[in-house]
């Protein structure tokens, strides 16, 4: 007789791999199966069968667990421990057996339990309007359906135990939901939320507004006003003159026929401001945030006209610097060790690491050789070690210097602070003029009035003068030192850290301050490096009267901390000494300051410059937020008036989000040290360190550089690249042009590995325990699952052949060669047109080098600037479309809030896969992108085939065809988001809907209540279930094989294909 193996009352897994183990693809369903699950879930049959059923009289002595007739469910007889008899038993036996014989795949199966469910008691009541007020509540809906299932669950010992707490959640959860809705009582931020969402997605996608718009007046759409090479020197391709319309139209995206799913759908910022009104607004998104997908502009009926070098990009480029430094740091760092005898034998990253953290000679470590560089630039750039003070030289004129000089030559230092101090003189001249004592203001975030009187405006403006005066002496000073506070530290010992800032204020007769010195010392423990922005009300000025967003390292501070509170400080352990970390700071905080500025006259992006009057700027917010007061003023009707003004607000609050996305500040908490930030932050990071396999995902990489740059155009360069040796001269130089466009330098910066994981660095904000995990991740893409070290590979290979197709191109279509139509638009999305392409040539024929197949610009010989920076922001955006690396704009906003991009970690990466491979690929719809799929398919599918031999150990080829085909497809990132999507509507669905149960594949890997968490809140829920799943088995005495494989899953680097062997061993050790 056969032992039944599957133990009841049974676990989520069992349930499910009992309703698989007997359906096939083709089974019968049966309109009588509705009979089956009516009865297996309506309370009052389950009490009929029960209450009506055969009685059983007792038999002295009976214990079922001594009853032979049941040795086929010893493995758990929980179902029989209240059996009197050896018949009760037996009808027990036949019960369970029915249970496990019904048809759960069956849809009518389904349909007659959820009749059965909305025909229970509760149920019922509901139906009526005295029962609607009785039980309407949700505490008391809640209870009479948790009593309800916990009657069922007594009644049925095989219905499964994870109903009760569904059953739970939605009784409770769901009505109080709809309560909610139904009495409009929600708080004003989550019905502004719904709101936005909702006219987000029901939103017009039609211009209201025809009419055109320029130089502050409403113009006819239709007449041809401007030459159309706006912003840019005469393209010979385009078209002289072009109306309007014409011109808001070239600002669209090229259809690719995804429609609402694709580009015309509500997902991005991007998406949403292209399909406005507003010229200037269409202009702006597209001017912050790069897109890897073809616009109108771009071609031929356009005239090939090129996109702008967004700021995101422009933010990417100055990081070259910053990289060139850190590269020079680390070789006076083996210069050093060299002078001392110490030289390594490789000279490789992780050798310099760690080597000299373990030596006991007193020799310093690379960590302790930054601080000291921190020291000296402290000590106006001098050091007893000589290397140490040419690398604090090296950190000023690399990094320091160029970025003070920018600030400078923009204003970014000084513009917010003469700016208020501007509103602040008009107030007091008008006030003093007519005589009067207070006035107020409305805040633009909050609504709240404000009351000001003479003395403390006075006041202020004495405050803001000192202020101004202050950052212009301290303007390019060589000891400037980013100061980035501690504040686990300052909290540990608040007395020292008062004891320095008192001893600070007293040496430069800041006296004033000492009065407030506690009040000073909390403020800068929590001192943020970013801030989040807060927005404006919706209506009125919006930015009359707004919070400035200006990186604090460019703002000069009320506080002055000389260089020996400084030192101080540093020996404390209050503030970040890792040169390192601090240039990598001081570059994120004020490149985008930079970027804005040059573009907009403002850190704000605001256009304040260009309401002034000032040429050179490109109309910002102010501008559009007029264009949009102008409209709507023209508007003939309320209903229209009242759309637009919606539209404004939309539109407005997309641009806000880009330049926030642009700062690293969109999504920030308001408080990042609360435990609840932490932990998603510390989840997130041991996702990336027990779930990634690293390169392994990456494998398409290689055919992704012959999708983009065509096979003729690849194979050719790549077999001098090989031929030569990945050592030889040509190599090194590609490497090294793709390295001043700020790429192939993953092992330095590690940018895509973060945005795969989409983890990003809170330097000192987190605890010792984040920060381990944190320095435990990066050392895992660097050097154990090696995405990191794969990334900088291929971008280097692929920066090396694209660089040199750029050159081709450009030097084809600047002498007027046959270049096909395809490839100038590719170069037009890229930034370069055909007076760039011209530029870019002759400066190649000037500087450039040639081997066999390749071309190698050597920009850094070259004497014009301005086709220096569109060759290496052309290199940069076709490295990261091929090498897919995600974007700022590529994603919905909802995933880079704190919460949103805990539930979608590693789907940043699918949604830029999305864009760069399937949307661009179907808007250029050519043989490359035919053949790039097939060949995509075919890595897929060798990835396959190694997971299925390596990671399960099973042969590849007893899969079907089709199931073979589905997952080839699904690792080669052709399906992007969608594929996602759709294998999660299969989890949940129990595949009875999707791709596979269409077609008649096999089932997903995993049809488990927890992997059906893990599909709806993410990896982060997943790995909670998981844990939640362990307790369970080792609490129930349930521990098992499954339970030693869901241990494993939460172990470090388990998922990496090169330690299966031992990890599988330590699996087989915890069973």
């Amino acid at each position: 007789m056969p032992i039944h193996t599957n133990s009841f009352p049974r676990k989520p897994r069992d349930l499910k791999e009992e309703m698989w183990s007997s359906v096939g693809i083709n089974q019968d369903f049966k309109i009588t199966d509705a009979g089956s699950g009516f009865t297996d879930e309506n309370l009052g049959w389950m009490a009929f069968n029960n209450f009506t059923g055969p009685s059983f009289p007792e038999e002295q002595g009976y214990s079922p667990y001594l009853d032979n007739a049941l040795f086929e469910w010893q493995n758990d007889l929980t179902p029989f421990a209240h059996s009197k008899s050896s018949a009760e038993s037996q009808h027990i036996a036949k019960r369970l057996e029915a249970a496990r014989d019904a048809n759960y795949a069956s849809p009518y199966y389904w349909l007659g339990r959820t009749l059965g469910f909305l025909t229970d008691p509760t149920s019922l009541m509901l139906w009526t309007k005295a029962g609607r007020s009785t039980i309407g509540s949700a505490k008391m809906f809640g209870s009479l359906v948790t009593a309800e299932e916990v009657a069922k669950q007594w009644l049925d010992p095989s219905r499964p135990d994870e109903f009760v707490p569904w059953t739970i959640g939605l009784g409770y959860g769901v009505p109080a939901i709809l309560n909610k809705l139904r009495t409009g009582k929600l708080p004003p931020s989550v019905s502004a939320k719904v709101k936005k969402a909702d006219e987000t997605f029901n939103g017009p996608q039609t211009v209201l507004s025809k009419e055109g718009y320029e130089e502050g007046k409403l113009i006819d759409p239709n007449t041809v006003q401007k030459p159309s090479a706006a912003g840019s020197n005469v393209n010979p391709d385009a078209p002289k003159h072009i109306s309007y319309n014409a011109e808001r139209e070239a600002e669209q995206i090229v259809k690719t026929f995804l429609g609402k799913f694709g580009e015309d759908g509500p997902w991005t910022p991007v998406f949403r401001v292209l399909k406005s009104s507003s010229l200037q607004a269409r202009e702006m998104i597209t001017q912050l945030l790069d897109t890897p997908l073809l616009q109108l502009k771009n071609t031929k009926k356009y005239g090939f006209r090129s996109s702008e070098i967004s700021i995101e990009m422009e933010r990417k480029l100055m990081e070259k610097e910053v990289i060139e430094a850190h590269k020079l740091m680390e070789d006076l760092y083996m210069k050093y060790l060299d002078r001392l005898g110490k030289s390594l034998k490789t000279g490789s990253n992780i050798e310099m690491n760690l080597t000299q953290r373990l030596s006991q000679d007193g020799t310093m470590s690379l960590n302790q050789f930054s601080k000291e560089i921190t020291k000296a630039r402290l000590n106006n750039l001098n050091h007893d070690i000589p290397e140490v003070a040419e690398a604090a030289r090296i950190t000023q004129e690399k990094v320091y210097k160029p970025f003070l000089d920018k600030l400078n030559q923009y204003g970014v230092r000084l513009e917010p602070i003469e700016r208020e101090l501007r509103f602040w003189e008009d107030v007091l001249y008008r006030m003093t003029k007519k005589g009067e004592t207070n006035t107020s203001f409305k805040h633009s975030q909050s609504g709240e009035f404000a009351n000001w009187n003479i003395k403390q405006i006075e006041n202020r403006i004495v405050k803001l003068k000192e202020r101004l005066q202050r950052t212009k002496e301290h303007s390019g000073v060589k000891n400037y030192v980013n100061r980035i506070y501690i504040r686990k530290e300052i909290e540990k010992n608040k007395s020292l850290f008062i004891k320095i800032l008192r001893e600070s204020f007293i040496r430069n007769n800041q006296q004033g301050l000492l009065t407030r010195i506690n009040q000073i010392a909390d403020d800068l423990a929590n001192d943020y490096p970013f801030i989040r922005f807060e927005k404006a009300m919706q209506d009125g000025d919006r930015y009359a009267f707004n919070n400035s967003r200006y990186a604090r390292a460019t703002r000069a501070r009320e506080v002055y901390l000389d260089e020996i509170a400084q030192l101080d400080l540093i020996k404390g352990g209050f503030i970040v000494d890792d040169m390192f970390q601090l240039m990598k700071m001081y570059y994120r905080q004020v490149a985008p300051d930079i970027a804005l500025s040059a573009k907009y006259g403002d850190a704000n992006g605001l256009g304040w410059r260009t309401t002034a009057g000032q040429a050179g700027y490109s109309p910002g917010l102010k501008q559009v937020e007029f264009e949009y007061a102008k409209r709507i003023e023209a508007a003939t009707s309320k209903t229209q008036k009242s759309k637009l003004i919606s539209e404004r607000n939309r539109v407005l609050s997309d641009l806000e989000d880009a330049i926030e996305l642009i700062r690293g500040t969109y999504g920030l908490p308001g408080d990042p040290t609360r435990w609840w930030s932490r932990g998603m932050r510390m989840f997130k990071h041991w996702n990336a360190l027990t779930m990634l396999t690293g390169f392994m995902s990456a494998l398409p990489d290689p055919v992704r550089i012959i999708m983009t740059n065509g096979i003729r155009k690849t194979f050719g360069r790549a077999l001098q690249i090989y031929s030569q040796g990945l050592s030889g001269s040509i190599v090194k130089l590609g490497k090294k042009e793709a390295n001043a466009a700020a790429e192939a330098v993953d092992m330095i910066t590690g940018h895509r590995a973060m945005m795969f994981s989409d983890i990003r660095d809170m330097y000192a904000i987190g605890s010792k325990a984040e920060s381990m995990i944190g320095k435990t991740s990066h050392f895992n893409f660097m050097y154990v699952n090696m995405m990191s070290r794969w990334t900088e590979y291929w971008k280097s290979i692929g920066g090396t052949i694209i660089g040199s197709r750029i050159l081709e191109d450009s030097l084809v279509w600047a002498r007027g060669g046959k270049l096909s139509d395809k490839w100038k638009t590719a170069l037009a999305a890229s930034g370069i047109d055909a007076n760039m392409a011209e530029r870019i040539a002759k400066q190649y024929k000037k500087y450039g080098t040639k081997g066999k197949n390749i071309l190698i610009a050597q920009t850094d010989l070259w004497d014009d600037a301005k086709a220096v920076k569109h060759y290496r922001a052309a290199m940069n955006k076709d490295i990261n479309r091929t090498i897919v690396t995600p974007t700022l704009g590529d994603t919905p906003l909802w995933m880079s809030t704190e919460l949103g991009s805990t539930i979608a970690q590693f789907k940043k990466f699918v949604m830029a896969a999305n864009q760069r491979m399937l949307m661009r690929g179907l808007q250029e719809r050519d043989t490359e992108f035919l053949i790039g799929s097939l060949m995509l398919l075919g890595s897929g599918m060798m990835i396959d085939a190694l997971y299925t031999y390596t990671r399960f150990e099973k042969d590849w080829g007893k899969k079907s065809f089709m199931d073979k085909l589905l997952s080839a497809f699904d690792r080669s990132g052709l399906g992007g988001i969608y594929y996602d999507i759709n294998r999660a509507i299969e989890s949940l669905s129990d595949n009875r809907i999707g791709i596979r149960p269409i077609i008649g594949a096999n089932k997903p890997y995993s049809n488990s209540f927890k992997s059906k968490i893990g599909n709806v809140g993410g990896p982060t829920a997943g790995q909670i279930a998981n844990i939640f799943d362990i307790i369970y088995d080792v609490g129930s005495g349930g521990y098992n094989h499954y339970t030693a494989r869901n241990v494993r899953r939460l172990i470090p680097f388990q998922n990496i294909w090169y330690l299966d062997w031992l990890f599988d061993d330590i699996e087989k050790g915890l069973r």
